[in-house]
């Protein structure tokens, strides 16, 4: 679902944060504001619906801009310093595609740090499922 949920704007905005060139932002941000699909319902085709939110199924491009979109909150993650302890250095997550694993050496730890995804989940929509 985290794929389908990611906001397009917050995407937009993560490249204006990373330096990313306007130019490469403006063709990325087209292609997705013109996004719309139809449906087949039963042999009948729908008018074109506008697709909001998500990456671009089977684009290549669609895992790197999720990643850059996720990356906010792997910062914040990793700035809480509420992660698993070794030396010295700590480890609040791992994340891959759109797998995340929060990690933490005590049970507030964790609590701190689901607090923080919760809390970005409400910042950009993004739907995650935490039973996974």
């Amino acid at each position: 679902k985290a794929f389908d949920s990611v906001q397009h704007h917050l995407i937009f905005q993560v490249l204006r944060q990373k330096g990313v060139d306007s130019h490469v932002i403006d063709i990325i941000a087209e292609m997705y504001n013109n996004s719309a699909t139809r449906l087949d319902i039963v042999g009948t085709c729908s008018e074109k619906v506008k697709i909001l939110t998500g990456v671009k199924q089977g684009d290549p491009m669609s895992p790197l801009l999720f990643n850059l979109s996720m990356d906010p909150l792997l910062c914040r993650l990793e700035e809480g310093k509420e992660g698993f302890k070794y030396k010295n250095s700590s480890v609040s997550s791992l994340a891959f595609a759109d797998d995340l694993v929060l990690l933490s050496d005590s049970w507030e730890g964790m609590q701190k740090n689901i607090q923080v995804v919760e809390e970005f989940c409400h910042l950009t929509g993004l739907k995650v499922q935490a039973a996974k």
